[in-house]
């Protein structure tokens, strides 16, 4: 999926985020409006070059998905105008990993969703995108790579 589907998509979308998306780490997360439920997620940036973020369950109101524009020294912007995103079930929503966003609060109910991170060893081998300097690559097994590869 990620090869056929994705990486056609995000290298003409997303060029100055990825080269080729050659490796990537699914998960799921839940937010509910419960007392021991994760109900949102402060703002963060992703592990990833492009993430995709898809609903695929629950009935809720609240818990959008608010965007801030990209983080990191490299993009220098103190204009981070929020901008909401509701993602209904079935939709997602297709960004880069540096794109500085967050889940705001469910109100009601329960949404989960799939979080594709993908991963581009050609723009990561040059820059970590947690810390934004050259890695210092160690071997490591298929996985815990976290898309980083050794040197050519």
């Amino acid at each position: 999926f990620v090869a056929e589907c994705l990486n056609p998509v995000a290298v003409r979308l997303l060029c100055n985020h990825t080269e080729a998306l050659d490796s990537y780490r699914p998960f799921t997360v839940k937010y509910e409006a419960t007392a021991e439920g994760d109900r949102d997620l402060n703002l963060h940036y992703d592990n990833s070059e492009v993430t995709l973020n898809v609903n695929i369950g629950g009935q809720w109101t609240g818990g959008e998905v608010t965007f801030f524009g990209l983080g990191g020294p490299a993009y220098g912007s103190d204009d981070h105008s929020p901008y909401p995103v509701k993602l209904n079930r079935g939709h997602g929503a297709l960004h880069s990993g540096r794109e500085l966003h967050q889940a705001e609060p469910v109100a009601e109910g329960k949404r989960h969703n799939l979080i594709l991170w993908c991963r581009s060893s050609g723009v990561r081998n040059g820059e970590c995108p947690m810390c934004w300097r050259v890695p210092n690559l160690v071997p490591t097994n298929m996985f815990a790579h976290e898309g980083f590869t050794g040197p050519p």
